[in-house]
């Protein structure tokens, strides 16, 4: 089994890869990080690893700031000293946790439940984590990856998002663009929808960018923005009363 440990603590790393070995020497710690950044360049430019080991506090800042800028193919185990109020939150929705201090028993307890789960499972173990990661308020800044920085974009620079053969990419009111490795699905869930529409498969917009809409030969709008796009923006006839609605309020 191959694992990858994100802690920012040397004592408590040392733990953990100690612990593992004891409850079965053949696990292989492939690597450690301690802060976010490096976390997320491993997981963007490696394959998945059998298992995460995950403190929630990292010297730069919270892990679950990961999952915002990479999607982690693994099932994933929490390490932390939160409270049981916000344990209890996660486990409702099958997402493993060991609270420090870390021993022999919740290390074995939590290999337990991962040798017991299937594919299928994480899966849902990763769509239940999403779930639970969404935050309580629509989101002010995105967080890109940039090599070895992690650049936030303002949420309120962002013109569009484009999505064409697999690959995403932010566009700002700058002109400026990044790539991101999440779907529009997922970016659109945390986005306030009073700024931003998903006008089709390809794009999501900001209301703030639009320059004109074009009443096409089909019933179909044609959005034109302050910059440049890739290709035409339409709004397919069954979305059009919806997105006059959106952009009029």
């Amino acid at each position: 089994m191959k694992v990858i440990v994100v802690e920012d603590e040397a004592a408590a790393f040392n733990n953990i890869r100690n612990l593992l070995r004891q409850v079965d020497a053949s696990i292989e710690i492939i690597d450690n990080f301690d802060t976010v950044a490096d976390s997320v360049a491993w997981f963007r430019s490696h394959p998945a690893p059998d298992l995460v080991f995950m403190d929630i506090e990292l010297a730069d800042g919270s892990s679950f700031n990961i999952f915002e800028c990479v999607t982690i193919e693994a099932p994933v185990i929490f390490t932390t000293a939160y409270d049981e109020y916000a344990i209890k939150a996660f486990r409702v929705n099958s997402i493993d946790y060991i609270l420090k201090p870390i021993t022999l028993e919740s290390i074995r307890e939590a290999l337990t439940k991962y040798a017991k789960m299937n594919r299928l499972a994480f899966v849902q173990t990763s769509r239940n984590l999403e779930q639970v990661l969404a935050p309580k308020e629509y989101i002010q800044r995105i967080l890109i990856p940039v090599k070895d920085k992690i650049i936030p974009v303002k949420t309120e620079d962002v013109a569009y998002i484009y999505n064409t053969g697999g690959s995403t990419e932010l566009v700002t009111v700058q002109n400026v663009s990044y790539n991101l490795d999440k779907s529009l699905d997922s970016i659109m869930a945390k986005l306030n929808p009073a700024n931003f529409f998903r006008a089709n498969r390809q794009f999501i917009v900001s209301k703030e960018i639009i320059d004109s809409i074009t009443v096409w030969f089909d019933n179909r709008l044609l959005i034109r923005l302050t910059i440049n796009t890739p290709e035409r923006i339409y709004i397919s006839k069954n979305k059009a009363a919806e997105f006059k609605a959106w952009f009029s309020e």
